[in-house]
């Protein structure tokens, strides 16, 4: 996979649509994880972080009930060998610490999309 992409695929009965899709660095994901409030998920070496900043949840609600369609507006990985209940970084006075839990339902299927692309 390219560094930003856009991914589609399918989960269930539902499509799932990734706007934007970016390789990151683990301690890039713990920073933005820290930042943004979102809690990293790992799944088969692959760690996956999301975030909408821009659609709305009621736009995204409607669109999973009536159409069947999962949208996700930004997600992050990085490939991280081993699951741990947290990471951290500690660079330029910045002591991060973010919890890590294991992937489920569409992170899972994704984090599995992900590792079979390296």
């Amino acid at each position: 996979m390219s560094k930003t992409e856009r991914l589609r695929f399918k989960w269930l009965d539902y499509d799932v649509e990734v706007i934007n899709l970016e390789r990151r660095e683990v301690k890039d994901i713990a920073f933005c994880s820290y930042i943004t409030k979102s809690v990293p998920l790992w799944h088969n070496g692959i760690l996956v972080c999301r975030c909408n900043d821009f659609l709305d949840l009621r736009s995204v609600a409607k669109k999973f009930v009536a159409e069947k369609v999962i949208l996700m507006e930004q997600v992050c990985y990085a490939y991280m060998s081993e699951y741990k209940r947290g990471i951290t970084l500690n660079e330029e006075s910045i002591i991060v610490a973010a919890p890590v839990i294991r992937a489920y339902g569409v992170y899972k299927a994704l984090a599995e999309l992900l590792a079979t692309a390296r």
